[in-house]
């Protein structure tokens, strides 16, 4: 395969994981993450072994990899936040019976 044609499986690699994550869909991010890499990884391949890469399209794919990385923060703070309220509460202090100075059992509240 080309560099050309490398570089355009590579952003389209990009675009379905963008799709995948606003789908919501983890099988299908990980599936387009995978697709993703052996992209990127055949096109380094290609650009080692003395190709010229294509700008145009390794920066369109810089890009959208910029965006995904954006997106895919975004749904980790999101899930994060849902997770903090499904969270229980703390308990509250509970009186636990002590000795007091004069000797006496007194309730005082436990930290």
């Amino acid at each position: 395969m080309s560099p050309d044609d490398l570089a355009q499986q590579l952003v389209a690699a990009i675009q379905a994981e963008l799709a995948a994550l606003d789908a919501e869909d983890a099988d299908a991010i990980t599936a387009a993450t995978a697709e993703k890499a052996a992209a990127l990884a055949a096109l380094q391949a290609a650009v080692a072994d003395g190709a010229s890469p294509p700008r145009a399209l390794l920066e369109q794919a810089r890009d959208l990899n910029a965006e995904a990385i954006l997106r895919s923060r975004t749904k980790l703070v999101t899930v994060e936040k849902r997770l903090a309220a499904l969270r229980p509460l703390p308990l509250p202090a509970e009186p636990a019976l002590v000795y007091g100075r004069d000797g006496r059992w007194s309730a005082a509240l436990r930290a």
